[in-house]
């Protein structure tokens, strides 16, 4: 399973990604190119919902081999700036303790709206290219190393590394 998430990561490229864009604004069109690469990579229709109002979001279902998780994403600055990730619940670490304020060994920035917020990308790494696939496959890895430390007490920096 993590192979496979793992490929589809490191496979795929938007087909509007482009390094040199600067002033990047998430349109209609933008939309449906994000809605054309979730069906060219086979995500069912029920699995996530882009609401375009004045502040657009998109909502994604996330399943792990035990628990079924919501993803929020925030799109008001996106494509131009990574946008916030929540998992629509405060998740605890092993230790029962909260994941509510960055952590990096844990792969957390603070929380906002009692929901964990995940750090997939740094701003280093971001492009107004990358597709909501993109992020919605690494935010799913998130969730099974998560799953993971639990079971094992390892942080999720000892499965996934930050990206330089």
């Amino acid at each position: 399973m993590f192979a496979e998430l793992i490929n589809a990561l490191l496979s795929h490229r938007s087909d509007d990604e482009d390094d040199d864009e600067d002033d990047v604004r998430l349109t209609p069109e933008r939309v449906q190119s994000e809605i054309g690469v979730l069906k060219r990579k086979n995500v069912p229709d029920n699995v996530y919902h882009i609401y375009m109002g004045e502040k657009p979001y998109a909502v994604f279902a996330a399943r792990t081999k035990r628990n079924l998780y919501t993803l929020h994403m925030d799109l008001r600055r996106f494509p131009n700036d990574v946008p916030k990730v929540f998992v629509t619940q405060m998740l605890k670490d092993r230790d029962g303790n909260r994941l509510d304020s960055c952590d990096g060994s844990m792969h957390v920035l603070d929380s906002e709206h009692g929901w964990t917020r995940i750090c997939h990308y740094g701003n280093a790494s971001w492009n107004p290219g990358v597709s909501l696939y993109k992020i919605y496959v690494k935010c799913c890895l998130w969730l099974n190393m998560y799953e993971l430390h639990l079971e094992t007490g390892n942080d999720i920096d000892y499965y996934l590394n930050h990206q330089s």
